[in-house]
């Protein structure tokens, strides 16, 4: 999934306090504004620093929902015990003993019954999630962290949970994909048993990478790197400090071996369309430069494909609520 809802961007911030979250907002590159328009939809690169920065800013890797919260670099260690698992059954046994160490404010259980393997999550204090963001983003992670680590995507037979269908029901369809069932006695995820036996496979160096991202890594659906918007993104994604590609809709087309009233209807199925797509990269190639090094922002602007820093500008603007020059000053602070 390229894009979070309206409803987890919100739902992220719901333990800071109202005068800090549109600070959080822009840090993340997202426009407060657009968060007034309930249709308005993130990109999961602008979700993945959101809730990093909400983490941050509470120094608590479950972001306020919980009674007593958990330090950051909990995530970190885990991952870094998973480097020594030899199974997955190895490494969601180790995550359930783990948490259980640091706290007691969430359970996880592994059970196999049989041909299915049950991974359950229950939250001590459920009422202090009231929007339901830390058990979905939980489960979540314990899908996708998982099948990173043993390079499947872990197809799931069902995803269960206790409450009954919320409002964004259809989000949580496109979350998991598998069938839903609520007012369950478990949060859990549901897969076939077989998979436990299924080797980790990463190696310590893309662990560490892994690790430095997070939670970017958990933020996309397993096996999504063949879809559409992922072909057309790396036909933008050039090397380092390269001029961006001036491509057009037809010259994409063309590459995918498709008329342009095709490619537009496929991707308007998909949810997004082929300006928004050029605009997502353009802003991640500007963050990274503004975040990262010293450069003019009239080289910036020639990188991401503008003619002009004016129009850089404003297009900066409109995306995340502040101006290059605002937001590199920002990011050092």
């Amino acid at each position: 999934m390229a894009t979070i809802s309206h409803h987890h961007a919100l739902s992220s911030m719901g333990a800071v306090p109202d005068s800090q979250r549109a600070k959080l907002l822009k840090s993340a590159g997202i426009n407060p504004q657009w968060l007034l328009d309930p249709n308005r939809r993130v990109h999961t690169d602008q979700a993945a620093r959101l809730f990093r920065a909400v983490m941050v800013a509470l120094n608590d890797e479950w972001m306020g929902f919980t009674e007593g919260g958990t330090r950051l670099g909990s995530f970190a260690t885990l991952c870094e015990l998973g480097s020594r698992c030899q199974t997955l059954n190895e490494l969601l046994l180790k995550a359930c003993s783990f948490y259980r160490l640091i706290n007691d404010e969430i359970r996880l259980d592994l059970i196999s019954d049989g041909d299915t393997a049950r991974f359950a999550v229950r939250l001590r204090h459920p009422e202090k999630d009231p929007t339901l963001f830390l058990t979905e983003f939980l489960l979540v992670i314990f899908h996708r962290m998982p099948s990173w680590f043993i390079n499947t995507p872990i197809p799931l037979r069902e995803t269960r949970f206790r409450f009954p269908a919320p409002p964004h029901v259809d989000e949580l369809r496109v979350m998991f994909r598998t069938q839903l069932r609520f007012d369950q006695p478990l949060n859990a995820l549901i897969f076939d048993a077989d998979l436990l036996d299924y080797p980790v496979q990463r190696s310590w160096e893309e662990i560490k990478s892994f690790i430095q991202h997070a939670p970017a890594g958990v933020m996309t659906i397993p096996g999504t790197e063949g879809t559409l918007e992922r072909q057309i993104e790396r036909m933008f994604n050039g090397p380092k400090d390269s001029i961006f590609p001036n491509l057009s809709l037809g010259d994409v087309a063309e590459r995918l071996k498709m008329n342009t009233q095709t490619l537009h209807r496929r991707l308007q199925q998909d949810g997004t369309s082929f300006q928004r797509i050029k605009d997502n990269i353009r802003r991640e190639i500007a963050i990274k430069h503004l975040s990262l090094n010293r450069q003019p922002i009239e080289r910036i602007a020639e990188i991401t494909g503008f003619a002009e820093a004016r129009s850089f500008t404003r297009a900066f603007r409109q995306w995340t609520g502040l101006s290059p020059r605002e937001f590199r000053a920002s990011a050092r602070r």
